[in-house]
């Protein structure tokens, strides 16, 4: 009998886990598609130097926030994601739009792609 409490302790334990890490990186997922919006609106207007200094900041944001993702992400989905950022800095501190907007979409579409690894359906638990 305390055996199968314990099991069912510990499965409510992971689920609770999984849950409350599942949330968190939605909401970074988020954070960083709005940061990304910010800075394709600043290329856009032509503003560099801002969209630069955003990038600087969209990249601390989530060098800052690794610890969540290597716990809970393929690590290769991250660092691809952290590779673009790093190339959005190198193309803004160049004056170069199009690679710029390049970049950028790569960073909301690795974005869009680790929220969809995040849904639960069949072919992720599968």
């Amino acid at each position: 009998m305390r055996n199968a409490i314990l099991s069912i302790l510990i499965f409510i334990l992971t689920i609770t886990c999984v849950y409350f890490l599942n949330n968190s990186i939605l909401k970074l997922c988020d954070n960083i598609s709005s940061q990304a919006e910010d800075i394709e609106s600043k290329i856009t207007s032509d503003k560099m130097e801002e969209a630069y200094s955003q990038s600087l900041e969209l990249l601390n944001f989530i060098e800052e926030n690794n610890n969540i993702t290597s716990i809970y992400l393929s690590h290769q989905e991250f660092d691809n994601l952290l590779d673009e950022s790093v190339r959005l800095c190198t193309y803004l501190v160049h004056e170069n739009a199009t690679d710029a907007h390049t970049s950028l979409h790569l960073v909301k579409h690795s974005i869009e792609h680790i929220k969809k690894l995040q849904m639960p359906n069949f072919e992720n638990i599968l």
